[in-house]
């Protein structure tokens, strides 16, 4: 995958930097209150220095500027360091957590390199955010504000993948169900019994009936959610787990499976609907495969509920039951645009 040049959040949208936003740039650089917390900004902030970092440093895919309904709301940079401004009338509504947590989760998802930031000492914002984010301090050092034309202290930290992840877990929430990442322990038991039963197992390729405790261990260590695709959420209802759904890599492709107890109630339509359009945001997603058994026209009846269309047939492997016929399900995902 490449770097996502757009991103959209529930409040949001992140965009690369154009001509058009100087005045708001310049206007904002010369406000100490903004810039006196940035190490590298000149004071004063001219045409010149924008045209600089538009077309020198504020590389589409790594640097971002944040847009909220009444427009520009400031700028992030990821890569290998995490550096973000808000306007001020943008402070204290979480905007600088929503838009790095997306940034964060689309880098992440490609590149599971350390990230590095920081802050200077008494920016208490920012220390919140950063925090909250799962970055850690790793020391303390001096660095020179350009804008203030003095040094001042400042808080060193860095943020892993598997840090991050801990701290902004994934949960889906629906007005019936959560969808959340399997733990191996808790969970094997009754996704063995689920997957394993023999309504079930005979329309996915990979599960037995009865499913056995190695194979279910394996298969649940496979698809753990490190933040990339090839992973399995749990689908819980009134607390208790009933199924799972999972996204797979080349080609991208999805699939689910429910306890029999549950189906023809809409479970499968209602965590699909959730699962599939933050999936197609977090990995920046054109299309989407699945496939079903010829012999299970409601798991065919879902697809196209949710935009599936039938681009074919085909032959599948089902360890249950040897060799099945199958429909072949495509979802095209139209582009967003933003402004």
């Amino acid at each position: 995958m490449t770097p996502r040049e757009e991103l959209n959040t529930a409040r949001l949208a992140l965009r690369p930097v154009l001509a058009s936003d100087e005045a708001a740039v310049v206007a904002h650089m010369n406000d100490l209150n903004v810039s006196g917390w940035l190490a590298r900004v000149p004071h004063p902030y001219t045409a010149a220095d924008f045209h600089q970092f538009a077309t020198q440093i504020a590389y589409p895919g790594e640097t971002y500027v944040i847009e909220d309904a009444n427009g520009f709301a400031g700028v992030l940079g990821a890569g290998a360091e995490l550096g973000y401004w808000l306007s001020p009338r943008a402070h204290g509504q979480g905007y600088a957590t929503e838009a790095a947590q997306a940034v964060l989760a689309a880098q992440f998802s490609q590149d599971v390199r350390t990230v590095i930031s920081g802050y200077f000492v008494g920016n208490t914002r920012s220390a919140r955010v950063l925090q909250k984010l799962g970055f850690v301090e790793t020391g303390r050092s001096i660095k020179h504000c350009l804008a203030l034309g003095r040094n001042r202290q400042h808080v060193d930290l860095s943020l892993t993948a598997k840090a991050f992840l801990a701290a902004n877990p994934l949960e889906i929430i629906t007005p019936r169900l959560r969808l959340a990442p399997l733990d191996i322990e808790r969970d094997w038991r009754e996704i063995a019994r689920i997957g394993g039963d023999p309504a079930v197992a005979r329309m996915t390729n990979s599960h037995l009936s009865p499913w056995p405790e190695a194979d279910v261990r394996a298969s649940l260590a496979e698809s753990q959610w490190h933040g990339r695709l090839g992973f399995r959420l749990g689908i819980w209802f009134e607390g208790k787990l009933v199924g799972a759904v999972g996204l797979w890599d080349d080609p991208v492709e999805t699939g689910y499976f429910l306890d029999p107890a549950y189906w023809n109630r809409g479970i499968a339509t209602e965590a699909m609907s959730a699962f599939l359009p933050q999936m197609i945001a977090r990995f920046g997603l054109s299309e989407v495969f699945a496939d079903h058994c010829t012999d299970n026209p409601a798991s065919g009846a879902v697809l196209r509920k949710l935009g599936f269309r039938q681009i074919g047939e085909g032959i599948g492997e089902s360890l249950a039951r040897g060799t099945v016929p199958i429909a072949i399900y495509r979802l095209d995902v139209p582009k967003v645009k933003t402004s």
